[in-house]
């Protein structure tokens, strides 16, 4: 695994926490009543059980060429964890579905969308691709799980919990699919910035048109979604504290350093808070509560 020598990455555990449920009851506008967040994490949700289909068979394909025990083992935790990250945003997904978010013909457009990705790349692109994507999603994560990120504040604790459950393995299995791109396909430094550029177009191009889909469902008027837009665009781009990009910038530029390793950046407090919550509690809501607690504190 790629690590700073004088470091050790958290191990890589799979989890399913069965115990979270989404019911009808959690409130539609769940990140304390805002309705662009909440929506732009909806939309985020609806790509996932496609997306970490995608990063299991990509690295799948590398599969026989792993020779290392441990990058083995590291592929079979990372394509457990994954799986259970489909699953449960599945379950999360069909609470959207009952609202009148169309998931089947998301997911429908979403396998055309992979499968076309996996006609026209080449193996060593599809792992680049893959490679990216979880750079993204870790990035997220760290900032996610940094004490002084207020997104979750006045969240619904259950969908606090997916996410905060869903960050934390993110963060174990960061390096996995670097390492088999770096060590196993060997992709250069140029090929990698090029498909993380393309990836960093593509993510705004598939959530933000499926965020416009979920607020039409709502039936918001056209005035009422063009506030909720501006508010939103100025939430995700602004350049100060509380920007979504903006606070995960550090992380995500790393990866354009030509000597970037993925365990040589990222902030593991807030992983660790998680994890001792998780094995103190024995579930993943309330790990998700006794966290929020702990990093509401350490702010």
């Amino acid at each position: 695994m790629s690590a700073n020598p004088s470091f050790s990455p958290p191990q890589m555990i799979p989890r399913l926490p069965r115990e979270l449920q989404f019911d009808d009851k959690i409130p539609t506008y769940w990140a304390n009543g805002d309705v662009f967040k909440s929506r732009f994490f909806d939309a985020f949700s609806t790509t996932l059980p496609e997306g970490e289909k995608f990063f299991i068979v990509s690295l799948r394909q590398f599969k026989d060429a792993l020779k290392s025990p441990e990058l083995q083992q590291a592929f079979k935790d990372f394509a457990r964890q994954e799986g259970a990250h489909g699953m449960l945003h599945n379950a999360y997904n069909a609470r959207l579905h009952r609202q009148g978010v169309d998931v089947p013909a998301i997911e429908a457009f979403l396998k055309k969308f992979f499968a076309t990705h996996t006609r026209l790349l080449s193996p060593r692109m599809q792992i680049t691709l893959t490679a990216c994507a979880e750079h993204l999603t870790a990035s997220m994560a760290h900032s996610l799980l940094d004490r002084d990120n207020t997104l979750m504040d006045g969240a619904d604790e259950r969908v606090r919990a997916l996410y905060f459950w869903h960050a934390a393995e993110e963060i174990e299995h960061k390096s996995v699919a670097f390492d088999v791109m770096q060590n196993v396909a060997k992709v250069g430094y140029v090929p990698r910035v090029l498909m993380m550029v393309y990836l960093s177009v593509l993510f705004n191009a598939l959530v933000l048109p499926l965020i416009e889909h979920v607020l039409r469902v709502d039936g918001c008027t056209r005035a009422e979604r063009a506030r909720y837009w501006a508010q939103g665009m100025w939430w995700l781009f602004k350049p100060t504290r509380g920007g979504f990009f903006r606070d995960l910038s550090g992380h995500y530029l790393a990866w354009f350093k030509p000597g970037f390793q993925p365990w040589a950046v990222g902030d593991l407090e807030g992983y660790e808070t998680w994890l001792r919550s998780y094995e103190a509690h024995g579930d993943a809501l309330a790990a998700g509560e006794a966290t929020y607690e702990q990093l509401a504190r350490a702010a």
